[in-house]
């Protein structure tokens, strides 16, 4: 059988069949057309070698009026913006505390810490920032205290645990002369309630952790224990965010990225 030469027609076709397409290209990836060839395109490169907390559920990028250009970033955990290849949290505070409100407990042997604080309104994974809080009187320093913490477990409405930690991130261990409860300054400082990575379909047993509560019981479905959803846009050179099932924050692009954003109604 003697060879035939085949002219494919340039670009990608998907307005009918793969059949239909006869003698082009109905399918493709990572491929452009130059001069009526395809031409691979070199594949993916890396933006940044830094990391963010959550699973990333919504993108926007803009510019300012100088020429900056940021990406705001929602996830499941917090809010960031981009700027080069930086990751800044501006995740909105939810809470702060009264000075005192907060006590810490701790075990000898044992990283856990116990916090007290009454009506915190924390969900499991939260994020809460402590200051002003003095030395346990061994290991747990008021270094190791005074500093961002996720929360590990929710014990009841007025206490919660977390790990404690150095200002390196590694583990650090009460010994017994830990005793003390922080001092009568400690302040906490709480973000907005995280949400779910997953999708919850209705109410009761199985919502949030699995296993939390009965078999047959019914729970509310609210922000914190629903796949977190972010809707976001640009007002001008700022941001305006809304989280699924709560209200809309307002980020400053004037002042800069070590600014949070605050809730609307607060402006």
């Amino acid at each position: 059988m003697p060879y035939a030469k085949y002219i494919f027609k340039p670009g990608i076709d998907r307005e009918g069949t793969d059949y239909s397409n006869e003698g082009g290209w109905y399918d493709a990836n990572l491929v452009r057309f130059r001069k009526g060839k395809p031409e691979k395109i070199g594949g993916w490169q890396k933006q940044t070698s830094n990391s963010y907390l959550g699973i990333g559920r919504a993108l926007h990028g803009w510019v300012d009026l100088a020429g900056t250009r940021y990406l705001g970033i929602g996830t499941t955990y917090k809010y960031y913006v981009e700027l080069g290849t930086s990751f800044h949290d501006i995740t909105p505070i939810r809470a702060t505390t009264s000075a005192g409100d907060v006590t810490f407990s701790a075990s000898n042997g044992d990283a856990t810490l116990t916090v007290a604080d009454t009506a915190h309104g924390a969900v499991q994974n939260d994020f809460v920032t402590f200051s002003g809080a003095a030395t346990l009187g061994g290991l747990i320093t008021a270094d190791v205290l005074n500093q961002e913490y996720q929360i590990a477990t929710i014990v009841n409405a007025n206490s919660y645990t977390v790990e404690a930690k150095d200002t390196d991130g590694d583990t650090v261990t009460a010994n017994s002369s830990d005793s003390g409860n922080g001092g009568g300054s400690v302040v906490g400082t709480y973000q907005i309630n995280v949400g779910l990575d997953v999708y919850v379909e209705g109410t009761g047993w199985g919502i949030s952790t699995w296993g939390a509560g009965g078999f047959g019981s019914v729970g509310t479905l609210d922000a914190s224990n629903q796949l977190r959803l972010w809707s976001h846009d640009n007002f001008g050179e700022d941001l305006i965010m809304n989280v699924r099932g709560e209200g809309i924050y307002y980020w400053d692009e004037s002042g800069g990225t070590s600014a949070r954003a605050v809730s609307l109604t607060a402006l």
